[in-house]
């Protein structure tokens, strides 16, 4: 009995010096780890600020061989204050995306090895990882990694998606204003309000300019117009929560509703596949397009390949913006109906709306499955839903839309801008100029030489805008075509509005005449605005430049350059409204969190 109890008191102690010594490894991994928090957030400071004053102040030689040198400290801290805490708990490995974690840590390992490890000048297996450009890309990817994290917490906050979006697209156009400023980004000390204005015209893909892109801005400020210009395009949402998916391989259900809402989805079990399909489609797109305009360039045409994959971008995103200083209306650019046909093609694919891009491409894929399988003698694959209401709205409200704005606008300019040009010449400038009213703002010729009926006619246009879900802006072709069809149903006595064999919701309609009665509203006041701060100016081109601010597009005839300090605020504040959606931000604002399920007695009011 003795030994038995003296194997089970020997037992006991083995049990509680490893309880013990689980304690207190516990204990030092929570210590660990929030030192290495601490050393991650300051590191990450510090590399953020250093890279500023790498890539956007010009400074002396001795300061970029001490910039390079913090640099390699401060990758080796954050790789160690990264990595060690996760080896110590390997199952905080799995948490995320191991696929993506497991590449940053590769390339980060290869880079230490490459930097620290291997001689001063290492084999060919290394040369890749050598280097200040290596180091300086995994310290970006450590920093993305580090941030979603913080993205995933600022997600948990109960606000209404709606101002989420809003939020975050303020911040993104904040920051893109202070790297407009930054000395190597412009030729001159560019005003913080010009600076401003620039980044609101860039994420709002609105295309509106008060200086010179080509003169004003360097090479690196032209680069950060052009990603500014694709994360509005595709909306700041979307990045978001895409990559914080792709970086944590997690998304949360309120993450999805937000998306769900913001595009219109009815369904949200496959929306990152959607997602995913966008930016395949996206950048598919743009690189044909790229690949295309540098086909139809002349071959000594100055910066070829930047040229074609900026106005790509710009196009397809609906932005207008140009590195040439009169735009497509450059003198030898203007005569090039192969490039403005391009340039309409990816505006109208841009402007149309995902979910029919979207839709083309799933029938597009039916079509070369049936093509496979009847090689393959095998059955047809199941067709699919051909009964796509919104798409079919969506694509004949925009066919007729261009051929009636380029019917008129041979009619009311055949014997002014388009006086003394070939009829070929003609059809590709009207379709140009119909296309391009529908938000993208590029012109092929001179604005201020339009009539009064073209101008009211562009105006109409500019209005109108692109598609839902789209890169463009205006109240949208689904608003207008179903706001049209209800008010014909209503003067036919009918009381639902049918399409095809469909009903639209009450809801739908009561959101259509929120979206023109509060647009109809911003306008009015921000032409108001404008007269007052611009005095003395053609009121007719002041309501030209509001619309355009309103509905993002970039064509102008009062010159906002010229405009005051007030006159360019009033272009900035209607830019960013146009961009977000006057519904949206107001409903982001003033939405109620509870739902009344009681309702009163109705009641008739007499109206005419």
């Amino acid at each position: 009995m003795t030994g038995k109890r003296t194997r089970l008191s020997f037992r006991e102690r083995i049990f509680k010096l490893l309880f013990v010594a689980g304690d207190k490894y516990k204990s030092m991994l929570r210590w660990l780890e929030d030192l290495c928090r601490f050393v991650l957030v300051i590191s990450i400071s510090l590399f953020l600020i250093g890279f500023l004053l790498y890539v956007g102040f010009i400074v002396s030689e001795e300061s970029l061989t001490g910039i390079r040198a913090a640099f390699r400290i401060l990758f080796v801290l954050i790789y160690f204050a990264k990595y060690i805490p996760e080896l110590l708990a390997p199952r905080r490995i799995f948490n995320g995306s191991p696929v993506f974690r497991t590449i940053v840590f590769l390339l980060c390992t290869a880079v230490f090895i490459a930097n620290f490890i291997t001689p001063e000048k290492p084999s060919s297996i290394w040369t890749h990882f050598h280097g200040t450009v290596p180091i300086i890309i995994a310290l970006f990817l450590m920093t993305i990694l580090r941030m979603s994290k913080l993205l995933r917490r600022i997600s948990t906050v109960k606000i209404q998606p709606a101002m989420v979006f809003s939020i975050i697209f303020l911040i993104i156009i904040f920051i893109g204003t202070g790297f407009l400023m930054l000395p190597k980004a412009n030729y001159q000390n560019v005003s913080f309000l010009d600076a401003l204005f620039t980044s609101v015209s860039a994420v709002c893909v609105t295309g509106l300019q008060v200086t010179d892109t080509t003169t004003s801005f360097t090479m690196m400020g032209q680069i950060i117009i052009l990603i500014l210009i694709q994360l509005g395009g595709l909306g700041i949402m979307t990045f978001t929560v895409f990559f914080s998916y792709i970086f944590t391989s997690s998304s949360s259900f309120r993450d999805g509703i937000l998306l769900t809402e913001l595009f219109s989805s009815e369904s949200m079990g496959n929306f990152y596949n959607i997602l995913a399909r966008i930016f395949l489609i996206t950048l598919l797109t743009e690189a044909a397009g790229s690949l295309l305009i540098y086909g139809v360039l002349e071959h000594d045409a100055a910066d070829r390949i930047f040229f074609s994959v900026f106005h790509s971008v710009s196009a397809f995103c609906n932005a207008g913006f140009s590195t040439l200083s009169d735009g497509l209306a450059t003198e030898g650019i203007n005569r090039n109906a192969s490039l403005k046909i391009i340039i309409s093609i990816l505006v109208i694919l841009g402007g149309i709306g995902f979910p029919v891009l979207l839709f083309v491409y799933r029938y597009a894929r039916y079509l070369f499955q049936v093509v496979l399988r009847k090689i393959r003698r095998r059955q047809k694959p199941i067709r699919p839903e051909q009964r796509n209401i919104p798409v079919r709205i969506v694509i004949a409200t925009t066919v007729i839309l261009i051929l009636a704005g380029m019917g008129l606008f041979l009619l009311f300019e055949q014997n002014g801008s388009l006086s003394g040009k070939d009829t070929g010449i003609k059809l590709v400038d009207a379709f140009f100029g119909s296309v391009s009213a529908r938000s993208s703002g590029f012109s092929s010729m001179n604005v201020s030489l339009w009539s009064y009926p073209t101008v009211f006619m562009m105006m109409m246009l500019m209005w109108i805008g692109s598609s839902p879900g789209s890169t463009g802006g205006g109240i949208k072709t689904t608003t207008f075509a179903i706001a049209l069809m209800s008010s014909w149903s209503y003067i036919r006595g009918r009381e639902y509005l049918r399409v095809n064999n469909r009903e639209i919701s009450n809801d739908t309609i009561r959101r259509v005449l929120a979206i023109i009665f509060f647009s109809l509203i911003f306008l009015t006041a921000g032409f108001l605005g404008l007269m007052v701060a611009e005095p003395g100016r053609n009121p007719v081109h002041l309501l030209f430049e509001t619309v355009a601010a309103y509905s993002t597009t970039g064509l102008s005839l009062a010159d906002p350059s010229t405009f005051t300090a007030a006159g360019k605020l009033i272009i900035v504040f209607m830019m960013f409204i146009g961009r977000i959606g006057p519904l949206t931000l107001l409903a982001g604002i003033f939405t109620a969190h509870g739902r009344r399920y009681s309702r009163y007695p109705e009641i008739d009011i007499v109206i005419n």
